[in-house]
């Protein structure tokens, strides 16, 4: 354990993830053993997933007399994880997975700690970077288990046992006549994980004695090469309600583009390699050329760039022409009478029955300037992707439109000697009117 350094907590709050098992147990005595000396505020948090009934009761229990024993305060959350798998489609590994990180993220936004300790170590990153390979993952996966997940302000969660062998921190529990408990369900090779550890990994071992050692110097190498790559992502990427990948991007850049989309999109997990290569294949397609992603998501080619993006519902919403603010399915139009910010146009020019709407089949324009089309091709010769039309909001009587909020005016509502001056504003925000 002399490898195991805790100086990077010196000062600070720190509650060790303490399920009962063996690691954390090791994690969290090692913790107790060396917070006076470097003036740690240390605490402890369990999660208690309702799987496996009196057994994980019986863990909580301990874990609860283990921190009572050595003077450490004790937060414990439970969950139904089996109900929340039923509702999400996602597998009993992930769920509970994404609670407990969920409850680790909240306790460190809340203020509560500055870092939450998990025991992760050699032997579980090496499990990580099999799974990755297995499923066909990309130089990212071979990464394996971070050793710091960011939060804010240089909080997060850490894993101080990265590095160790499990034989490392058996040995260290042995010498403090540690007890622990076990959890039942580890000797299941039904969960994926506990295949790998005892089908694949422990007869490795056998050959190979320093496996865990050496596959967690290559997913550090790994980790090192993939963060540099995705840091030359920004010259290429831009973030936002929807993302958008320029052209450009030498071919490992340009996956992590892709990948760094669905990220922020919300498809953490869900995506494959062909979903990254459907991705970066529609740069040499179309402008409008589109591809289905998971989670809902959709990439379209949009003149030479790929937006990626959450497609919106048609808008439904039919107002009255006149002044206020109007929502407008997922803008807020604002109609002003008199001069001021945004479209100016003659009021006293519109047919009576006039009302603000969103696009239709048929719709025509009679652009400022003269000469009348589809709003369809309007639209296109500006370049306005089709996504997007939506979002402004129309004047129409009938299928004509004299006023495009947010984009133009038609010839026959320009504004003249005489006329009533009204502007319009597109603001987005929350549909309130």
């Amino acid at each position: 354990m002399k490898d195991v350094d805790l100086t990077l907590y010196a000062g600070r709050r720190v509650a060790v993830a303490l399920s009962g098992g063996a690691d954390s147990v090791a994690l969290f005595l090692l913790f107790c053993e060396r917070k006076e000396a470097l003036g740690i505020a240390l605490s402890a948090v369990h999660v208690e997933h309702g799987i496996r009934g009196e057994e994980s009761l019986a863990d909580a229990a301990f874990v609860r007399a283990l921190c009572e024993q050595n003077g450490v305060p004790l937060r414990c959350f439970s969950a139904d994880i089996p109900a929340l798998c039923a509702r999400s489609g996602r597998g009993t590994e992930e769920e509970a997975r994404l609670f407990r990180r969920a409850v680790f993220f909240r306790l460190i936004e809340e203020g509560a700690v500055d870092f939450v300790a998990t025991a992760h170590h050699a032997g579980d990153n090496a499990e990580s970077v099999l799974f990755s390979l297995f499923r066909g993952a990309s130089l990212t996966g071979g990464g394996g288990i971070r050793a710091f997940v960011p939060a804010a302000d240089g909080k997060g969660i850490v894993r101080p046992f990265l590095s160790l062998t499990e034989a490392e921190i058996a040995a260290f529990l042995a010498e403090r006549r540690a007890a622990w408990r076990e959890d039942a369900t580890n000797a299941d090779p039904s969960y994926a994980r506990n295949f790998l550890r005892h089908k694949v990994l422990a007869p490795a071992k056998e050959r190979f004695p320093a496996l865990e050692k050496n596959v967690y110097a290559f997913s550090r190498a790994a980790r090192e090469d993939d963060d540099y790559l995705y840091s030359l992502t920004d010259r290429f990427f831009e973030e936002g309600e929807e993302c958008v990948i320029r052209p450009g991007a030498p071919p490992p850049v340009l996956r992590r583009c892709c990948v760094r989309a669905l990220r922020a999109l919300g498809a953490e997990k869900d995506y494959t390699s062909a979903h990254i290569a459907a991705m970066c294949a529609l740069f040499g397609k179309r402008s409008g050329a589109a591809a289905d992603l998971p989670c809902g998501l959709k990439a379209v080619n949009d003149y030479g760039s790929v937006a990626v993006y959450r497609p919106r519902p048609s808008p439904a919403y039919r107002h009255p022409f006149g002044t206020g603010v109007f929502a407008c399915g997922g803008v807020r139009l604002c109609i002003a009478e008199g001069e001021g910010e945004g479209l100016r146009f003659d009021a006293s020019r519109l047919p009576a029955g006039a009302v603000i709407r969103p696009r239709e089949a048929g719709d025509v324009f009679c652009k400022f300037g003269g000469g009348t089309k589809k709003l369809k091709e309007y639209f296109i010769d500006e370049k306005i992707p089709a996504r997007r039309r939506d979002l402004f909001p129309l004047v129409a009587c009938g299928k004509e439109v004299f006023v495009v909020c947010g984009a133009e005016i038609s010839e026959k509502v320009r504004v003249r000697a005489g006329g009533k001056v009204y502007t319009a504003i597109v603001c987005k925000g929350e549909n309130e009117e």
